[in-house]
């Protein structure tokens, strides 16, 4: 096999035996999914041209290399005198401006196609997750006792120690209920500084530092029609499995949502919650109840 040959052999095997065939099932391995992953179009087609040059620049380094590969071409294309050889010329070079047009077209024209899954905002929450409630937003007695009786001996270090704060002690069980969830939500923000701010941006607005990366842009939870319109435990078990967890029905989602409750106590769960929602400036739908 001369060195053209060699050089066409090795293009097809890369940009299609691999890309088109051995990527897509490799990719369906590694993320244990039921369907072929292909490369992105936009990613094969820098790959397509990356090779392209390359290979150019390989032929293009060598007097001998480029002999060796122009020598067949040259020899296609002088007068040919056998009618075989004379006919298949003339229909590649016909070929060749009639496939450029056809992919400048095909690539350029528009085109009108149905989607291919009709994708719902709010799929169906599991059955285990119906009912909750964030047990941080209604404290009981017992945990705003405690929750005073700290505060107290806080008080009473920094009024030793001229270097701390002043603390503030609740009058009351009720002063100290939304001093606990205030301290609780303060809490949840800054857990949501650390792990939800680079997609989703620390106004909640969905423009983290990381938000460009993504296909499907992270959810701007101070849009109306995002968290302020689901109950709180829907949003529970969003933050809870993640893109992973959503269901088959609608699929693909194309969400990079981690699954947080691998990383993170529910107890940290339902904080960062509170500090989302007060972010976002939003509270969560409340349950309707039937009269």
């Amino acid at each position: 096999m001369n060195f053209f040959w060699k050089i066409v052999l090795f293009f097809v095997a890369i940009r299609y035996g691999f890309f088109e065939v051995v990527f897509p099932r490799v990719s369906q391995w590694a993320v244990n999914s039921p369907d072929l992953l292909p490369a992105p179009a936009a990613a094969m087609s820098m790959y397509t041209w990356l090779m392209m040059v390359a290979i150019a620049i390989y032929i293009l380094s060598s007097e001998e290399r480029i002999a060796d590969f122009m020598t067949p071409i040259h020899q296609f294309l002088k007068p040919q005198t056998a009618a075989a050889k004379k006919g298949m010329q003339i229909v590649v070079l016909a070929a060749i401006p009639l496939f450029g047009g056809w992919s400048y077209f095909d690539v350029n024209s528009p085109k009108m196609v149905s989607p291919t899954a009709v994708r719902i905002q709010h799929p169906t929450m599991p059955g285990s997750f119906e009912g909750m409630k964030n047990p941080l937003r209604d404290p009981t007695e017992e945990q705003v006792e405690e929750f005073i009786a700290e505060q107290k001996e806080l008080a009473e270090e920094a009024a030793e120690d001229e270097e701390m704060e002043p603390v503030t002690v609740p009058n009351n069980i009720e002063d100290g209920r939304i001093a606990l969830v205030s301290k609780w939500t303060e809490e949840g923000a800054a857990l949501y500084a650390v792990n939800c701010r680079p997609c989703h941006g620390m106004q909640a607005d969905g423009v983290g530092p990381m938000a460009v990366g993504w296909r499907l842009q992270p959810a701007n939870f101070r849009d109306p029609g995002t968290i302020a319109t689901i109950v709180e435990e829907y949003a529970f078990w969003r933050v809870s499995k993640g893109g992973p967890g959503l269901p088959s029905a609608s699929t693909p989602w194309d969400s990079a949502m981690p699954i947080w409750d691998l990383d993170l106590s529910e107890n940290e769960r339902w904080k960062i919650l509170l500090g989302e929602y007060f972010l976002a400036g939003v509270g969560p739908r409340q349950t309707e109840k039937l009269e």
